[in-house]
């Protein structure tokens, strides 16, 4: 029989959403940073793929085989402060033994569930090095197996019957595990697939099940911008394609904001595409205004990780110890270290670095020394998001050794209407100033018009100051 979610004395529906300051999330703010892996079958069981190890075994064998002393000293080394470890996604592979899972979808222990406990097994190692665990879990459960899928009712759009045989599941991990597992990141929980609110408070209410402090986040998909999604959860799901957007504060619509993306160029793959500075300011600057960053990055068969991305990870938590707050250079100006983004002329695509190291956040760094130089197409933008809307009166550009002879200064403030507040064509180069009424914005672009081919004056524009001030 299912476990009767209604009846296990879990927190009720009107209370999921916590007060805005929400104190469960306390612990996850104050750690900054932490660590995300997959362990799959189908990646450190796979021989095709890197994280195997080039082995394959059975399942139980593969989960047997994982070092969590290993793993957990890696995290140690790197400050992470906590880890978000899969479950499961997908298939019918499961990382720790599930009695209500088996007796569902008729596998016997160790053909779908690991007769080894690596949840309690992560549990162990992690916590003598004071590192929470948080796991990783789906909405759309074992959906590609031919014999797990139907046992649960798999279908689009989702039942409230097979989210409660799934939520089951987790509702017995949660039991088992009370206090030992801190959190939950919850994947595949999208709109387009049946989820609504009714849904996602019966698979909340699951996932708390033994420690109604755990917190939870539900996946809606991959949004332009974090976003919160369900009253139902107490953080940011946060999914993104890559590390760019920047919290206005640490609540968004009552949820801690939290970002998860990858290190190498995809999810679990080796490598970075960061520099160590990009990345540590980086997850330096949300933490300053309240947000909490969870990084992506390639986990070995064995519980070890690439030594690249170690480095990378320790240079995160070194810059979050030991960063301090830079005021603006110079004062007073509000684009001083924002997100900027290399766009062409028109804004509808990013472009390419020039050269790969005149990176876009070189020309608000207030280094006079430093530009910011898109590659690919002459014409281009140059657009900074100062995060929240102000009262814009003054912009200052100043160029590099190229220059744009033909430009306008734009504004907008939801960054789809734009207002140009400025203009100059025939420009000699030289630093340039522009002040008008105060128009409100969040966003400001440089549109460099011209040059728009080689053998003109100007080359091509680059960027080695912008100055945004009220």
């Amino acid at each position: 029989m299912l476990f009767a979610l209604a009846a296990t004395g879990l927190l009720p529906l009107s209370a999921a959403r916590s007060d805005p300051m929400n104190p469960n999330t306390d612990w996850f703010q104050k750690a900054g940073y932490g660590v995300f892996v997959h362990y799959l079958a189908g990646l450190q069981n796979n021989p095709d793929h890197v994280a195997s190890l080039g082995q394959e075994t059975a399942w139980d064998d593969c989960v047997r085989a994982f070092d969590t002393e290993r793993f957990a000293d890696t995290m140690a080394e790197v400050g992470a402060g906590y880890v978000i470890f899969t479950i499961m996604q997908i298939r019918r592979e499961m990382i720790a033994p599930n009695a209500t899972y088996d007796r569902i979808t008729g596998y016997q222990p160790g053909e779908a569930c690991a007769t080894r406990d690596l949840i309690e097994d992560l549990y162990q190692s992690l916590s003598r090095r004071r590192i929470p665990l948080m796991l990783y879990y789906t909405g759309d459960g074992p959906r590609a197996d031919p014999q797990a899928a139907p046992a649960f009712g798999w279908g689009t759009p989702v039942t409230t019957e097979f989210v409660t045989k799934w939520a089951s599941v987790a509702q017995e991990y949660g039991e088992r595990y009370g206090e030992k597992v801190a959190g939950y990141w919850v994947d595949g929980c999208y709109p387009w697939i049946g989820y609504d609110d009714e849904k996602l408070a019966l698979f909340a209410q699951a996932l708390k099940a033994g420690n109604p402090k755990r917190i939870v986040a539900f996946n809606r998909g991959v949004d332009a911008v974090v976003m919160s999604y369900t009253a139902h959860e107490d953080y940011t799901c946060g999914e993104q394609n890559r590390f760019f957007d920047m919290p206005a504060a640490r609540w968004l619509d009552g949820e801690q904001w939290h970002v998860l993306s990858y290190l190498g160029t995809g999810w679990g793959h080796p490598g970075s595409q960061y520099t160590k500075r990009d990345l540590a300011e980086y997850a330096f600057d949300v933490n300053q205004r309240g947000g909490v960053v969870s990084i992506d990055v390639l986990l070995f068969r064995d519980g070890s990780l690439d030594r690249s991305q170690v480095e990378m990870l320790k240079a995160v938590r070194h810059e979050l110890d030991t960063g301090r707050t830079r005021p603006p250079i110079p004062p007073g100006n509000l684009a001083f270290r924002k997100q900027a983004r290399l766009l062409s002329l028109d804004g509808s695509h990013e472009l390419q670095v020039n050269g790969g190291v005149h990176f876009p956040k070189l020309g608000v760094d207030g280094n006079p020394d430093t530009v910011a130089l898109a590659g690919g197409e002459w014409p281009w933008t140059y657009e900074v998001d100062l995060i929240e809307a102000v009262d814009v009166r003054r912009i200052k550009v100043t160029f590099g050794s190229g220059y744009a002879t033909h430009f306008e200064l734009r504004l907008s403030a939801d960054g789809a209407n734009w207002q140009t507040v400025a203009a100059r064509e025939n420009h000699d180069g030289s630093p340039f100033e522009a002040t008008f009424d105060p128009v409100g914005a969040r966003y400001v672009r440089v549109c460099a018009i011209k040059p728009d081919g080689p053998d003109q004056p100007g080359t091509q524009m680059s960027v080695r100051e912008l100055e945004v001030h009220e």
